[in-house]
C-alpha cells in the first residue's frame, strides 16, 4: 500500500510539473512523402523524383541491407538512383523503371547468392549490360566500392546494423568519401584495405560500443574525428551537425531510423541534392533529432508555440498586427488573396524573374488568388493566364476560396501549378524558407502523427520537445538592392516610368539546340600536306575509366566528350603526318591502381617518355550558374617552356573559338599538375561547359566535336608555323 501511495504521488507530480501541452509542435514544415506499395515501389518513386534519365543504375536486394549501405558515394559519382528488387528476378515495376531512365549500364550489388544470375539472365534480354560489385562479404563489398572513388579522406562505420553507415551516407555522398564497413572486431580485409590507402582522414561513426578504440590502436588507425551519441538517433544529429559546411539545400530527408531500404534508396537523392538524412521513431521525432529541425527553422507562424507571442493553435482570434486573416468556407479551406496595389497596374510574368515574359497586366484594385510564392513572388491566375507577380505590390487579405484558383495545401510539396513553394494557408505564411521534408517510406515507416508534428498540427510526446524555443520572424524581409546593382525594386505595369536596367542576354537552352547548324570543317583547308611531318604531339583525353569528370545536367559525362575529340584530333594530326601518343583511348585510367595523382602522374609520366614537342590536355568545363558558357585555355608558368606554353594556348585558343563559335573566355595560368610537370609546351583546353544545356548538347553532337578537333589542329599548325624568336 505504502509503495502504491508513493507512486501516486509521483506520477501526480509529474503531472503537474509537466501538464499536458494541447499546443502543436513548435515545428512548421512543408512536407513530401516519397513513399510506394512496398520498399521496392519506395525505391521507384525516389528514382523517379530525382531522374529523368540515368547512364548508370545501381541494383540491389530489397532485404539486404548489408552489401548496398555503402553504396552511397559510389552511386552518387556515377550519378546513378538506387532500385531494389528481389533476389531471384527482377520485378515488373523495375524492369519499366529501367526502360524509363534508359541506362547503359546495370550495376548488380552483391554476390550471385544476393541477386542471382537469373537477373544478369533478364539484364542481357533487355539489352542492358550489367555489371557486378560483390565481394565475400559485406566488408570486402564496401572495400570494392571504395576502391571505386579517390579521397584522401576515409569513413569508418560498423556494417553489423545499419543506422551508423546509414547515417553518414549523404555526406559521403556530398564530399565522395568512401565508407568501408568493419565489425566490432576488425575484420583482416578491412586492416590490409587501410595499410593500403592509409588515408590522410579518418572518420569514425558510431560510439566505443560500435567501433572499439581499443580496434584502432591495436591496428594502428588513426581516427581524425568520432561522431558516436548515445543512440542511434544522438549519432545522426552529430553527423548531421558536422556536414553542416557540405550541406547547399534548405531541403531535408527524414527516414525511419529502424528499418533500412527506404533511406538507403533516398541517401542517394539526398547527396545529390546537397541536403542531410535524418533519421527518426516511427511515432515520433526524437529529441536529438527534433533539435535539428527547430534549428534549420528560419521562419514561423505566428501561434507556433514556439513563438511565444503568438496563440495556441486553437485560438484564432489574435492575429498578429498585419498578418492576413483567412476566412474558411463550408467546406472548410481557405485560400490566401491579395489586392494589387500598383498604381499602374502589375506585370504578369511567365517566370518569377523580371526578365519572364509578360503575359499581361493585373489592373490597381483586381483581387488575386495566390496559390505559391518563390522569392519575392507570388504566382497567381488572371484572366486564364497563370503567372508571376512582384510581392510588393500585392497587399495580402482575408478572402474565401469560393472563387479563385486553390492553393496548394501544406504537406503537398508542390503547388497547385507543380512549381513554387507552397504558403500555409492557415496563417498566410510563406514557409519555403525553411525548405521541404522529404520523407521516406510509408506511414508504416513514418507515421502520418510524426508527418503531423513536423508540419506543427500534432503534439510531441517528448516534453523536452515542447519546451520554449527562441522565437522566429514570420517572414524574412530581403535586403534592399545595393545600389547601382541594377536590380529593380519592383515590377509594375509599363505606365511607371521604366527602370533602366543592363540588358540581360541569356544563353540558348538545350531545346534550342539545332544540330543541323553544326556545319563541317574541312580541317585541311589552306594547309599543305603533311604540314606537321617530323612531330610527336601527346593527346591528353582528361579523366576516363572511374572518373567520371563533370556531369552535365542531362546526365552526360565529361571523359565521353573528351575521349571523342581526343581521337577525332588523333585521325586528323596523323594525316598531317604528326606521330600521336594518347594517354588513353578507351574508357579507362593510364593508371593501375586507380588514384588521383596516379592517374595524373601516368599522363606526364607518358608525355616526358615519349619526348614529345607538344603536351595538348582536352578537358569540359563545369561552372554552378548553368547560364555560364565559352572556351578557355590554360598554360602553366611554372612549365620549363612557358613562353611557348602561352604562345601555344593564344594559337590552340583562338583557332577553336574561330571555328566552333563559342564564347570566348581567354587565356589563364595555372598550376594544373600535367601541364606544370610536363617537360614540352603544354596546354589544357577546356572546350565548353557542359554544365549548360546549349553547350552540353553541343558536345555530344559528332560534328562539334570534329570541328573542336580541326580547330585544335589549326592552333598547332599556327603555332608551329609562327615560332617565338630565339635568343
Amino acid at each position: 500500500m505504502k509503495k502504491f501511495v508513493l507512486f501516486a504521488i509521483v506520477l501526480l507530480a509529474a503531472f503537474w510539473c509537466h501538464p499536458p501541452n494541447a499546443q502543436a509542435s513548435p515545428l512548421a514544415f512543408s512536407t513530401q512523402r516519397l513513399a510506394g506499395h512496398d520498399r521496392i515501389g519506395t525505391a521507384l518513386k525516389i528514382a523517379q523524383e530525382g531522374w529523368t534519365s540515368a547512364q548508370t543504375v545501381v541494383l540491389c536486394e530489397e532485404s539486404d541491407y548489408a552489401d548496398s549501405i555503402a553504396a552511397t558515394p559510389y552511386a552518387v559519382s556515377l550519378n546513378a538512383p538506387i532500385l531494389l528488387t528481389s533476389g531471384d528476378a527482377l520485378d515488373p515495376r523495375v524492369v519499366a523503371e529501367l526502360q524509363r531512365l534508359k541506362p547503359q549500364k546495370v550495376i548488380l550489388l552483391g554476390g550471385s547468392g544476393c541477386l542471382q544470375p537469373a537477373i544478369e539472365q533478364e539484364l542481357s534480354r533487355l539489352s542492358l549490360k550489367g555489371e557486378r560489385i560483390g565481394g565475400a562479404d559485406r566488408y570486402e563489398t564496401s572495400i570494392l566500392l571504395a576502391q571505386h572513388l579517390h579521397s584522401d579522406s576515409l569513413i569508418l562505420a560498423n556494417g553489423d546494423n545499419f543506422p551508423d553507415a546509414l547515417s553518414a551516407a549523404s555526406y559521403a555522398g556530398i564530399k565522395q568519401i568512401p565508407i568501408v564497413l568493419t565489425s566490432k572486431t576488425f575484420p583482416a580485409s578491412v586492416v590490409k584495405y587501410y595499410d593500403q590507402v592509409h588515408p590522410q582522414h579518418l572518420l569514425v561513426i558510431g560510439g566505443e560500443g560500435a567501433i572499439p578504440a581499443a580496434e584502432l590502436a591495436k591496428y594502428h588507425f588513426s581516427a581524425e574525428t568520432r561522431l558516436g551519441g548515445q543512440d542511434r538517433y544522438d549519432t545522426n544529429s552529430k553527423v548531421v551537425a558536422y556536414m553542416q559546411g557540405a550541406i547547399q539545400s534548405n531541403d531535408l530527408f527524414l527516414a525511419s531510423g529502424l528499418t533500412f531500404p527506404d533511406a538507403i534508396a533516398g541517401t542517394v537523392l539526398a547527396a545529390k541534392l546537397k541536403a542531410p538524412l535524418l533519421l527518426t521513431e516511427s511515432n515520433d521525432i526524437p529529441p536529438a533529432i527534433y533539435r535539428l529541425l527547430r534549428a534549420h527553422m528560419k521562419v514561423a507562424p505566428p501561434s507556433s508555440p514556439g513563438n511565444p507571442s503568438g496563440n495556441s493553435s486553437g485560438d484564432t482570434s489574435g492575429q498578429t498586427p498585419g498578418d492576413p486573416t483567412v476566412n474558411p468556407d463550408s467546406g472548410g479551406n481557405s485560400t490566401l488573396r491579395g489586392t494589387i496595389n500598383a498604381a499602374a497596374g502589375l506585370n504578369l510574368r511567365s517566370t518569377p524573374s523580371t526578365t519572364g515574359r509578360v503575359l499581361g497586366v493585373i489592373p490597381q484594385g483586381t483581387v488575386v488568388s495566390l496559390s505559391a510564392r518563390q522569392g519575392q513572388w507570388y504566382q497567381t491566375t488572371y484572366q486564364t493566364s497563370t503567372g508571376w507577380i512582384f510581392s510588393s505590390y500585392v497587399t495580402l487579405a482575408a478572402s474565401s476560396s469560393a472563387s479563385g484558383s486553390t492553393p496548394a495545401q501544406p504537406g503537398s510539396g508542390t503547388s497547385a501549378a507543380g512549381s513554387g513553394s507552397p504558403i500555409n494557408s492557415a496563417t498566410g505564411i510563406d514557409l519555403s524558407p525553411n525548405g521541404t521534408v522529404y520523407i521516406l517510406g510509408g506511414s508504416g515507416a513514418v507515421s502520418l502523427q510524426a508527418q503531423n508534428i513536423i508540419e506543427g498540427k500534432a503534439s510531441s510526446a517528448y516534453p523536452e520537445n515542447l519546451q520554449s524555443f527562441p522565437p522566429l520572424p514570420s517572414q524574412i524581409t530581403p535586403p534592399p538592392p545595393a545600389s547601382g546593382s541594377g536590380t529593380p525594386p519592383a515590377d509594375p505595369g509599363p505606365a511607371t516610368p521604366p527602370v533602366v536596367t543592363p540588358p540581360v542576354v541569356t544563353p540558348p537552352v538545350a531545346s534550342q539546340y539545332d544540330p543541323s547548324k553544326e556545319i563541317p570543317v574541312d580541317p585541311f583547308q589552306g594547309i599543305p600536306a603533311r604540314a606537321l611531318s617530323g612531330k610527336t604531339i601527346v593527346v591528353d583525353p582528361g579523366h576516363g575509366g572511374p572518373d567520371a569528370g563533370a556531369v552535365g545536367p542531362n546526365h552526360t559525362y565529361e571523359k565521353d566528350n573528351n575521349l571523342a575529340i581526343a581521337l577525332a584530333l588523333n585521325a586528323i594530326l596523323k594525316q598531317a603526318g604528326a606521330k600521336v601518343v594518347l594517354t588513353r583511348d578507351s574508357d579507362v585510367s593510364p593508371a593501375t591502381p586507380f588514384s588521383v595523382i596516379a592517374d595524373l602522374q601516368a599522363r606526364v609520366d607518358i608525355a616526358n617518355q615519349s619526348h614529345a614537342d607538344l603536351f595538348i590536355s582536352i578537358h569540359n568545363n563545369s561552372f554552378t550558374n548553368p547560364d555560364v558558357q565559352g572556351t578557355e585555355t590554360y598554360f602553366s608558368s611554372d612549365n620549363p617552356k612557358q613562353n611557348e606554353s602561352l604562345q601555344l594556348a593564344h594559337c590552340i585558343q583562338t583557332a577553336v573559338v574561330d571555328t566552333v563559335h563559342t564564347k570566348d573566355r581567354g587565356i589563364n595560368d595555372e598550376a594544373f599538375y600535367v601541364i606544370k610537370h610536363t617537360t614540352m609546351p603544354a596546354v589544357l583546353l577546356e572546350v565548353a561547359f557542359i554544365s549548360n544545356p546549349y553547350e552540353e548538347a553541343r558536345l555530344q553532337n559528332p560534328t562539334f566535336r570534329k570541328n573542336v578537333a580541326a580547330g585544335i589542329f589549326h592552333g598547332i599548325y599556327n603555332y608551329f608555323k609562327n615560332p617565338l624568336p630565339t635568343d
